[in-house]
């Protein structure tokens, strides 16, 4: 009786000695910053692994020591541990707002982001992300980092989670309605979750800009690689996510796609390959920038401003909150110490949609403060000068930001409704003597399909690049003679280059541009005929 009592003592503290070992905690009391300074460096982890750190300071703690992960640094704010082992079942950490600008944080588990947490207006209070589900077994990573160079900077601390010894099977089946919809330099993917016996716990998407896809293989994670420009792509999705976007593609080109459920992660990952795995393909539309504005250049010109009321107050320019901590177009009722009634609109040159099909428009806006939203209109009837209210405009329904100066996309904006020569948007602000917000506008971007000019052969705007591909020293010969605005822009769709000349060589220096993939855009300036050809800068 008594060895069996001793046995069974054993067992027990075997027992407990693994479940101790299944979870973990880590407080950073190795970090090593407590200045005000960003740094890079490394520190053991309260788990014995070696953690990183890039761009983070320690001055504003939650229990010191803390990490400070900064705002629109290079590289990107972020910490991240060595290999822990015993899977990760759950895990939450506190993080703290640390200055005005909000809090956008990405957390990622063996490289596949397991959710975003967020702060907004919420500067120096502490919270906590909440339970957060991972189940994951075997060898596993933390990654926290910053979701954008406009997040603000951000203080985590505390980590805890617990462990995750169970290994899945395969699952059961593939999922359904597996779909592709092409857009202006874009694709989105859409999916109904795998179901059956074994439900997957993620799924790996692959892309490839040829029909030639290879299935994963078990054993070997795929990291996510989400820029499918340059030919292939991969994004691990969490169950439960229906859909994902791949974004920065050249216009008029195909792409090809596969689904694959899996569970379990690294070196346990257990990929769903038997059969024939969902696949589809997309097109991206023949798109070209019909008018984009960045404010790059600190100014609003050629955009139109009309100050209807509170003379004091009207669009500017703000020189460092936009979208990249660049230039952007700001407007405020506040001054003087109260709220003042305005309207002010600002307003795009006009726009000739006669030329083309599926116009989309599309911008970022960001807000503060108590007051009315932001209205954004379309009108193919006003004149480019005096009152706006004097003619017609119809209403656009936007995504707006929800404050706290937090950038916001629109969504694109289907304004193909909308025709004629002279097609104008307008954003107009309106405050009032008790409320009047804050709201800035970036990346103002409207993109059609061209009905005349691509792909004619023998017209004034054929030209030749050479050599292409580039190291960045670029010649443009032009058939014709006249004036043509030249446009290089990204796979993004953002200009790089622009200029109007009726030289029939052009010597253009582009030694400043990142490696990768433009396009060259002419406009004759007699017939608005339009030619695109892509150019490759390595």
């Amino acid at each position: 009786m008594k060895k069996v009592l001793l046995l069974s003592f054993f067992l027990f503290l075997i027992f407990v000695a693994q479940n101790v070992r299944s979870q973990g905690f880590e407080n950073f009391n190795n970090f090593p910053e407590t200045s005000n300074a960003y740094h890079n460096g490394t520190f053991v982890g309260q788990d014995g692994s070696i953690w990183t750190y890039n761009q983070c300071r320690g001055d504003s703690v939650i229990v010191a020591p803390t990490p400070t992960m900064g705002k629109a640094r290079t590289p990107p704010g972020e910490v991240y541990s060595g290999t822990i082992h015993g899977g990760c079942g759950t895990l939450n950490f506190d993080y703290k707002q640390v200055f005005t600008t909000n809090v956008a944080l990405d957390f990622f588990v063996n490289g596949i982001l397991i959710t975003t947490v967020t702060s907004t207006s919420e500067e120096g209070i502490v919270k906590n992300s909440g339970t957060i589900n991972v189940n994951t077994a075997g060898d596993f990573i933390l990654d926290f980092k910053q979701n954008s160079t406009t997040s603000g900077q951000c203080a985590i601390d505390n980590i805890s989670w617990t462990g995750n010894s169970t290994i899945l099977p395969e699952p059961t089946n593939y999922p359904t309605n597996f779909t592709a919809t092409p857009g202006y330099f874009k694709i989105t993917l859409n999916w109904t979750d795998a179901t059956g016996a074994q439900p997957p716990t993620s799924y790996l998407v692959l892309g490839s800009n040829a029909n030639n896809i290879v299935a994963p293989v078990d054993g070997t994670p795929v990291p996510d690689d989400p820029d499918l420009s340059n030919g292939s792509a991969a994004l691990n999705i969490l169950q439960g996510v229906h859909t994902c976007m791949f974004t920065g593609l050249p216009s008029n080109t195909p792409y090809w796609f596969a689904i694959y459920p899996y569970t379990n992660s690294g070196t346990l990952i257990n990929y769903k390959t038997d059969g024939t795995a969902p696949a589809a393909t997309a097109t991206t539309l023949n798109g070209v920038i019909i008018f984009h504005r960045d404010f790059n250049d600190r100014t609003l010109a050629p955009m139109i401003t009309q100050n209807i009321q509170g003379p004091d107050q009207y669009w500017i320019i703000d020189t460092t909150h936009g979208t990249s901590s660049s230039p952007c177009a700001k407007m405020d009722g506040y001054a003087g110490g109260v709220n003042n009634v305005n309207e002010d609109w600002v307003i795009t040159p006009a726009m000739n949609f006669n030329l083309y099909t599926n116009e989309v428009l599309s911008f970022m806006n960001a807000y503060s403060y108590t007051g009315n939203p932001l209205e954004v209109k379309i009108s193919n009837n006003y004149n480019g000068s005096g009152d706006p209210n004097s003619y017609t405009w119809i209403d656009l329904s936007p995504t707006l930001s929800p404050g706290g100066f937090a950038w916001t996309s629109s969504g694109d904006l289907d304004v193909s409704g909308t025709s004629g020569t002279g097609v104008y948007v307008g954003f107009k602000y309106t405050s009032t003597a008790t409320a009047s917000s804050t709201w800035e506008l970036d990346d103002i971007l409207v993109i059609g399909t061209p009905i005349l000019g691509i792909g004619e052969k023998n017209n004034s705007t054929d030209f030749t690049v050479s050599p292409n591909p580039s190291q960045g020293l670029v010649k443009l010969v032009f058939n014709g003679k006249g004036n043509k605005e030249i446009r290089i822009m990204n796979v993004t769709g953002n200009n790089v280059y622009q200029e109007t000349t009726d030289l029939a060589i052009l010597n253009i220096d582009l030694t400043n541009l990142s490696t990768g993939i433009y396009f060259v855009q002419v406009t004759d300036g007699s017939t608005a005929k339009i030619l695109v050809k892509k150019l490759i800068i390595r």
